[in-house]
């Protein structure tokens, strides 16, 4: 976990995380513009509309895994996690048997494919689960400032209303405003 959490500080991962923002960003639009049609509403993210995008961007990542596999620093994680004795606490060479030497020979080869194949498929997915790990943390938090502005605002809002209802008013009734004759008909006596 802490070789994943320094992913997170690499250009290639801001990038990744950009790519998936921008996808779903693209689908919300090309949903909004459905929905706008058919009942005139916003639409409400669901979680099923999530994994539906999820799937969609995934699919389109699967030269990722080409690029990555020529990258030293991955094949270095996929050599060091290729050596960790538990990794599937399997040891398929226990159950295997084996009739002559060619087959061992044949099956060694195979199955060091499929546990590579297997340790670089658990990285990518372990990759993209950060990226929409990080994503929704992100919107969490942005989601979270919005709702303290909205509540500042509204406090704001009821302090202003509170005050404008204070401020006394005044009461012209009993109030006697002479008239210009009157007031100059004093200052000349």
């Amino acid at each position: 976990r802490n070789i994943l959490e320094q992913w997170k500080k690499e250009d290639w991962f801001q990038n990744l995380k950009n790519e998936w923002k921008n996808e779903e960003h693209m689908y919300k639009e090309k949903n909004d513009k459905l929905q706008e049609n058919i009942l005139n509403e916003e639409e409400k993210h669901s979680i099923v509309s999530q994994k539906d995008i999820w799937r969609k961007w995934i699919s389109k990542q699967a030269n990722l895994i080409d690029i990555f596999n020529k990258e030293d620093w991955f094949k270095s994680m996929v050599y060091a996690q290729d050596k960790e004795k538990d990794n599937y606490h399997i040891n398929e060479y226990n159950n295997v048997t084996v009739t002559t030497e060619t087959q061992l020979k044949n099956e060694k080869p195979n199955h060091e494919y499929s546990r590579s194949k297997g340790i670089i498929q658990k990285f990518m997915v372990q990759i993209h689960m950060m990226v929409l790990e990080e994503c929704i943390k992100e919107e969490i938090i942005k989601q979270k400032e919005l709702c303290i502005d909205n509540f500042i605002e509204d406090i704001h809002t009821q302090n202003n209303y509170d005050e404008k209802r204070n401020v006394p008013q005044c009461n012209t009734d009993n109030f006697n405003v002479l008239k210009y004759d009157e007031i100059h008909t004093s200052k000349n006596k």
